[in-house]
């Protein structure tokens, strides 16, 4: 959330999170301790993507 310090959000997996639970986890703690995850790049799903109300299409799925 820009808005609080220090708060992370990492949620919102539609019944995934146990699939991707390793990959958010490296991700998140990245940031956490590097200030970005490097190794993944993660900023499609910054909450800041709802400012604009834009669409964004998702490529992975038929």
């Amino acid at each position: 959330m820009p808005d609080v310090l220090r708060f992370l959000l990492a949620n919102g997996f539609s019944g995934h999170g146990m699939q991707h639970a390793p990959a958010v986890g490296r991700a998140i703690s990245k940031v956490i301790v590097d200030g970005e995850s490097r190794t993944l790049d993660i900023s499609a799903f910054s909450v800041s993507r709802f400012a604009g109300g834009a669409a964004i299409p998702e490529a992975n799925v038929i």
